[in-house]
């Protein structure tokens, strides 16, 4: 999530004020990758100006993905929404993540 709010600093204060009230809803995996739901309590004192957008641009080399992973923040109607983490190529997601390397995506 850091590296994801380093390259979208626009977004960063506010996305850090909705994490720190967050909690997930539900995680679902498509063999591929995830979909991670966050809810923000209603009354959580937090900005909700951020509008609809995709943060992205984030990759990450996990031992046994040959390709690797990417990631990307939903944000809708001004509140972080969903996590989702997904492989490249037709790589399954591992079953158990516990070494991985994070990095910025460059698009060519």
């Amino acid at each position: 999530m850091d590296k994801l709010l380093e390259k979208h600093p626009a977004f960063a204060d506010a996305v850090r004020e909705q994490l720190s009230h967050a909690s997930v809803s539900s995680r679902d995996y498509s063999g591929v990758g995830f979909f991670t739901e966050l809810a923000i309590p209603p009354d959580a004192p937090v900005r909700r100006e951020l509008g609809n957008a995709e943060l992205d641009g984030v990759g990450a080399e996990i031992p046994g993905v040959e390709h690797g992973a990417g990631f990307i923040l939903f944000i809708r109607d001004g509140v972080i929404s969903c996590l989702e983490g997904y492989t490249f190529g037709d790589a399954k997601w591992p079953d158990s993540v516990t070494d991985f390397r994070v990095h910025e995506e460059h698009y060519i």
